[in-house]
């Protein structure tokens, strides 16, 4: 009897360890395939990393920018891009379009803020202090060198911009900054010397530069006064469709 209970109970041992055993290798595979299924990235219904697919379309921005833009796909948030100058900045609404229709309005937001003002003008009123509280990512600046043609010295005009930079990094010092020229105009003479000693500017403090006057007709061709207003040094609609045209295919790579 005694031998016989013994062996029972080892039976009995060699049962529940045998179910422990089975059920413990049932739960780590089920475990193993629901991680395994769970996504680790963001796709789209072909597959494709979605955030990939709006990088692609960033490619040529400053790496600062695509950083930072990157951290906003990955966190959900919009992507802000301010665009600053003068009057001349007529295409904000054929650039805001494009953008929103190729990023999506939940990833990028745009804003455009223009001023009839010299630069000396735009320090004097603080301005520079309503962009800072804005906070933008991304702010594209044409420092308004034909408003200061005649009126600011270049060396001031440079100063003024790094004045604006300055004050708006102290507030948000991840902003990454763009430069452009404003319009060019027929035979500009002292204007385009303002011109390349913003492009000078701009290579020596390793900022983006957008030279947008190859994509209109030279200064010294007649046919660039078809665009621009009749006696007027600022963009008609078909100056200000070639100014746009050239932002688009710079924000949206294809």
């Amino acid at each position: 009897m005694k031998y016989f209970l013994t062996a029972l109970w080892v039976f009995v041992c060699i049962g529940v360890l045998a179910f422990s055993h089975i059920t413990w290798n049932k739960q780590t595979t089920v475990q193993a395939v629901v991680s395994d299924t769970e996504p680790s990235v963001k796709q789209d219904t072909n597959g494709v990393n979605a955030d990939d697919k709006y990088m692609a379309l960033a490619a040529n921005l400053p790496e600062a920018a695509k950083k930072q833009l990157k951290l906003s796909l990955k966190d959900g948030k919009p992507y802000s891009i301010l665009f600053v100058g003068s009057t001349a900045l007529q295409w904000g609404s054929q650039v805001t379009e494009s953008l929103l229709k190729s990023y999506g309005s939940e990833r990028i937001t745009t804003e455009m803020h223009t001023y009839d003002l010299t630069s000396n003008d735009f320090i004097g009123e603080n301005k520079q202090l309503e962009l800072a509280a804005k906070k933008a990512q991304l702010i594209v600046i044409e420092p308004f060198l034909l408003n200061d043609n005649g009126e600011v010295t270049i060396e001031n005009t440079l100063a003024n911009l790094t004045k604006i930079m300055e004050d708006i990094k102290a507030e948000s010092p991840d902003t990454t900054f763009i430069l452009q020229p404003s319009n060019p105009i027929y035979l500009p003479k002292l204007y385009s010397t303002q011109v390349e000693a913003l492009k000078n500017y701009a290579v020596a403090n390793n900022i983006t530069f957008l030279d947008h006057w190859t994509a209109w007709p030279a200064t010294d061709n007649i046919d660039i006064k078809n665009y621009l207003i009749n006696g007027q040094n600022v963009p008609n609609e078909q100056g200000t469709q070639v100014w746009a045209q050239y932002l688009i295919e710079y924000f949206v790579s294809k």
